[in-house]
Order: C-alpha cells, then structure tokens, then sequence
C-alpha cells in the first residue's frame, strides 16, 4: 500500500477517533443545556396556553425597581391573571432532587448522588415578590397566589404547605390547578377592575424599557 494512501487512512481514523471523543465530552453538558432551554419554553408555552384557553390577561418578565440597593428589585417570570385571584408565577428548573420543607431558609439540592448543595427556598423568595406585588398594585394581598414551578422531572420530597397562597408546582400541575384554584367561592374580580389592575402593573414594568 502506497505510503499516501497509509498516511490518508491514519488521518481519517485520527478525525473520526477526535469526533468520537468530542462527542463524548460534550454529550452530557450539551443534552443537559437543551434539555433545560427546552424546558424553559415549554413554562412560556403552558402558561400561554392557560391564559389564552381561559381568557386571562398576562405579563411576562415584569420587573421592578425596589428599594435603593444596587441589587434591590423584583424580578416575576410571570403575572398570571385570573377572573378571581393573580397569580405570581416565578419559573424553575432543576436537574436532580430537591428535599425539601416549606419553612426552611435553605433546601437541599442534589444534582446527582454525589453533588448536593444548599439553595435559598424558592417558595420564601416568591412570597416576598407577590407581597410587594401586591403593594405595587395597591391591591390585598389575599388576592395574589405565589407559585414556583418546577420541571416535571425534578424529583421533591413530599412535603406539607402550611400558607395557602404559596405552592410549588410541577409544570404539567399548572393548568388543573389554576382551574381548581379560580373554582373557590369567591367574588371575582369585574372587568374594569381587573383591566385597571393589568394597565397599571404593566406601566410599571421597567423590563419594557431597557
């Protein structure tokens, strides 16, 4: 065999054994990046499909200034609103197993059996901004329902919430829920009421200016 010809074929099974090993090395980083996109899209998706379905005014990435900390703000992926409640939806995703109790400053976070770390309680955090919601709106805050949603693969240990008004939520949850949630024998909002409430809060979202 011609020593091109050997040389050529030691090129080609040098790229291909590369490509393999690339391959290798990035599968898990890249499948878990689309996984996690993918996840985030399918929140905008559900939630869009529960408002359009219903008929519900919704906002999307409203922010706020508040306080005078640098760092000071509010941040919601979500306002949600229904004809007797408004739902304050942040969105989360998280690639393992949470244990998990509602009053606890901290939850336990397993990324996999060996890597576990400590992170701030979502649900603690998603009141805090449905509270100052509800001052933003100048409306009660019995009015306003926190809720963090989580990917459907996310594993939580069963726990028990003592604050109504406060939930974590699988995303295919999501839907049922709104719908057992609006059913409460309360008065709902009127037309003008609501649509006042919507305009205002969408006035005040700074996330439209920048």
């Amino acid at each position: 065999m011609p020593s091109e010809v050997r040389l050529t074929i030691f090129i080609v099974i040098c790229v291909l054994l590369g490509l393999f090993f690339l391959f290798l090395f990035l599968y898990s980083p890249v499948k878990n990046f689309l996984r996690k996109n993918y996840t985030v899209r399918s929140y905008y998706k559900k939630i869009m499909r529960v408002a359009e379905d219903n008929d519900y005014y919704l906002i999307n990435q409203w922010a706020m200034k508040w306080g005078e900390g640098k760092n000071e703000g509010i941040h919601i992926d979500h306002i949600l609103f229904g004809n007797k409640y408004i739902y304050v939806i942040k969105d989360r995703y998280y690639r393992g197993a949470i244990t998990a109790k509602a009053e606890d400053r901290s939850w336990v976070y397993y990324r996999s059996k060996k890597s576990k770390k400590y992170i701030d309680n979502p649900l603690l955090l998603n009141k805090i901004r449905a509270d100052r919601l509800s001052i933003s709106a100048n409306q009660p805050r019995q009015y306003f329902v926190s809720i963090v949603l989580v990917n459907d693969d996310c594993l939580v240990t069963p726990f028990h919430n003592l604050d109504d008004g406060n939930y974590l939520l699988s995303l295919s949850q999501l839907p049922k829920f709104i719908n057992n949630y609006e059913s409460r024998k309360v008065k709902p909002f009127s037309e003008k009421e609501l649509s006042a409430v919507v305009r205002d809060l969408a006035a005040l979202n700074q996330n439209e200016r920048k």
